[in-house]
């Protein structure tokens, strides 16, 4: 599995930049696509950093296909070390965007009661301080594209205030992941991306088709995720379950997931046959009308 995840670093490459929709200004030749592609490759083995390269191309791609008008910083939740973020930061340098990155610099934070994931993880795990992720920025990446946001995402994501065109949570908790989405959503650009790492668990994922979630708190319907339990299919050879891992040992999950905000992924179809509390029917006729009609009743 390691000898083809090498040997395919180049096809890899190709394939995920491959696009039309690439915006001219940004002057994406052949040349810069594969310099881009190999030095993210490197940066994973240079500094320490939980997800794949290939995935760093995947929201590289949707930043390059992007306008250059088109308003929005990057923004990062969850740095370890800075391996992600010294590879966004050299496409914020290609594309002359910001890169803001969001951690407590003191690893993940304690348990919050409900949260599911928090008994897989220690407290201070996944802990990189400030001056080390800069410091791996400034070798590997671009340091004057970036902005640090220092503290715990309950303290410092209810202060953004400016457009966002992606937002890459690598946050591990349920109670970091609803934190993030809850504060950055508004501020996503009309077709701006969230991308998460902990694409495996189906649980995990589920935030995003909650029916109840989204119409509690952004009144809509939920956006779905494309990747949900895989990742994207960046080449990699997964059928998982993740737990059974270990009985197919040169399959492996591929890298990342993600949603947009003018996606939807919610189920309208209830056959009459189907009985159903009236206060569910009710909920679900609100959600299925337009926002206009909804505001009318």
């Amino acid at each position: 599995m390691k000898v083809y995840y090498v040997l395919t670093v180049p096809i890899a490459i190709y394939f995920i930049l491959d696009s039309k929709k690439i915006h001219p200004a940004y002057r994406l030749n052949l040349f810069k696509k594969y310099r881009l592609g190999l030095t993210m490759f490197l940066n994973k083995l240079r500094i320490p950093t939980g997800t794949s390269y290939k995935a760093h191309l995947a929201m590289a791609l949707k930043i390059f296909e992007t306008p250059p008008e088109v308003e929005g910083v990057i923004l990062e939740c969850g740095t370890w070390k800075g391996g992600s973020a010294a590879n966004l930061s050299l496409v914020c340098k290609m594309t002359g965007r910001k890169l803001v990155i969001y951690d407590s610099f003191e690893g993940l934070p304690e348990k919050t009661e409900g949260d599911r994931e928090a008994d897989s993880y220690s407290v201070g795990e996944y802990a990189g301080t400030l001056d080390e992720v800069k410091s791996n920025i400034r070798k590997y990446g671009h340091i004057e594209s970036c902005e640090f946001v220092q503290g715990w995402f309950s303290d410092t994501l209810p202060h953004l205030n400016r457009p966002v065109l992606i937002a890459f949570l690598d946050v591990d908790l349920e109670a970091s992941l609803e934190t993030c989405v809850r504060y950055i959503w508004n501020n996503l650009t009309e077709k701006g991306y969230i991308f998460i790492d902990e694409y495996i668990g189906l649980d995990y994922c589920s935030i995003f088709y909650s029916e109840k979630y989204w119409r509690t708190v952004f009144d809509r319907t939920p956006p779905g995720l494309i990747g949900a339990g895989v990742g994207l299919p960046l080449g990699e050879y997964y059928i998982g379950p993740f737990d059974e891992i270990d009985d197919h040992p040169i399959q492996h999950p591929n890298a990342g997931a993600y949603t947009r905000k003018d996606f939807s992924g919610h189920w309208t179809f209830y056959p009459p046959t189907l009985e159903l509390p009236a206060a569910d029917v009710a909920a679900i006729s609100a959600s299925s009308e337009p926002a206009s009609v909804r505001a009318e009743n």
